[in-house]
């Protein structure tokens, strides 16, 4: 009987590895984008009246997922896991990433500054987090988020995001479009052509 009760535990398990294969194939994050895409964003900060002028450092060097900027003030997407593709490409994954502060009530200004809702306010106006994301180069119009910030998705190339720190009443209008001129130059060239870095090499 041992051999056979060997010959049932061997088929046995490989069942099991079918059925774990199947069920992570059923967990695994639909859509865009995936391992194989390599996307770039551009991001600024305005705050309450002016863009501020500074950008994220390079972490590209201790990267473990794939979503992290070269400090040139574009978001690089390309993931190395899953665990940051389809819908769960998010601008929290980037922060988690950078390690910097994210949330509906809380900012982390590449200054290392930390501005916290309630606590801030522009020329005594209580002020608040919204994030205007342009989902293409060509869209006129961005939408507007104040709720769910880290869910936002990286779901396209060459979106444009302008993270604001803004008095409660100024309207939407009034938030400026990032510029996307470095953007525009980076994706015009070829993939082997695009320098890590803004001034870096091939």
């Amino acid at each position: 009987l041992f051999p056979g009760a060997m010959v049932a535990v061997a088929l046995l398990g490989v069942v099991l590895v079918f059925v774990a294969r199947d069920q992570r194939a059923d967990l695994a994050p639909q859509g865009d984008p995936g391992l194989e895409d390599h996307w770039h964003s551009a991001y600024e900060f305005y705050v309450c009246d002016a863009v501020f002028p500074a950008v994220f450092e390079d972490d590209s060097r201790d990267d473990r997922t794939g979503i992290h900027t070269h400090g040139d003030g574009l978001i690089h997407i390309h993931p190395f896991v899953s665990t940051v593709t389809g819908q769960y490409a998010t601008l929290g994954a980037f922060f988690n990433e950078n390690q910097t502060e994210f949330s509906d009530e809380q900012i982390e200004l590449p200054n290392k500054v930390l501005v916290s809702e309630g606590d801030f306010d522009c020329d005594g106006e209580e002020a608040e987090i919204r994030v205007l994301r342009w989902n293409t180069l060509a869209a006129e119009k961005p939408a507007i988020f104040s709720e769910n910030l880290s869910d936002i998705r990286l779901n396209e190339n060459g979106q444009l995001f302008m993270f604001a720190i803004v008095a409660k009443t100024l309207d939407d209008e009034d938030i400026p479009r990032p510029d996307d001129s470095y953007l525009r130059q980076y994706l015009g060239l070829a993939p082997d052509q695009q320098p890590l870095g803004e001034g870096d090499g091939d």
